[in-house]
């Protein structure tokens, strides 16, 4: 799998051992440049220092940790992230396989072992990659070609010919991409059906009534009858998160 784009990620490396830490920013700074992938990376020896710098606003789409570490453990930093609502991809890599199922109570990508294989690595840093990307924005073919659209401005998708119209703030683009298709590729947190051909983003959702929702633009959409008590409990699982 390739990835080609100018889009920045953030990377965090926490390990206690610094032969590793430097081994592992250097793999993962040359696997990201063979993809054009720019990334900053931050590394950590410990993993009190990575959970301070995030409680003081660091902010990073991938973290790569080690799991044996003295005081506080990679597992227990991740949860402790996690308590916090912090959402990043997290990889662990480790000597200890022990506790590689451990990793699943925090939602961790991958669990790689040490000594680490490059094409494993490659393979988890471009699956989270695309993971992180697909939550900001999304690559569409268009009537003038490949568009990257932004999933924070898409108001709604509608039906167009045999594609969709995307209804933006201030234009409609246009994509010969099936609705059920853009629903695979968006937030499924975020992209619920009002209607049968209705994909709506929720954060421009203002209220809902019996047969029609309103949009903060103003706009109406119809609801489904059979599809009310679904909207209703996604708009307000939404509002709760």
């Amino acid at each position: 799998m390739s990835v080609c784009s100018h889009s920045s990620i953030s990377i965090a490396i926490c390990d206690d051992e610094s032969n590793a830490l430097t081994e592992i920013e250097s793999i993962t700074k040359e696997l990201l440049a063979a993809e054009k992938i720019s990334c900053g990376i931050s590394k950590f020896r410990d993993a009190a220092s990575l959970l301070s710098a995030v409680e003081g606003g660091a902010a990073f789409d991938i973290l790569l940790l080690d799991v044996m570490m003295e005081h506080l453990n990679g597992m227990e930093l991740a949860a402790a992230l996690r308590k916090q609502g912090n959402d990043a991809a997290i990889i662990f890599i480790s000597s200890n396989r022990d506790m590689a199922l451990l990793g699943y109570e925090v939602s961790a990508v991958r669990y790689l072992a040490k000594p680490i294989r490059r094409e494993k690595l490659q393979e988890a840093l471009l699956y989270c990659y695309n993971k992180q990307l697909m939550q900001k924005e999304i690559l569409l073919p268009t009537p003038e070609g490949q568009r990257r659209i932004l999933v924070s401005d898409v108001i709604y998708i509608e039906p167009w010919g045999r594609g969709t119209r995307l209804i933006l703030p201030s234009e409609e683009c246009k994509s010969n991409v099936k609705i059920s298709e853009l629903e695979q590729m968006l937030p499924k947190d975020k992209f619920v059906f009002c209607h049968r051909t209705l994909l709506v983003h929720l954060a421009f959702v203002q209220s809902i009534r019996y047969c029609e929702l309103t949009l903060k633009t103003g706009q109406t959409l119809p609801v489904s009858k059979y599809r009310q008590a679904e909207i209703k409990e996604s708009f307000l699982r939404y509002l709760r998160d």
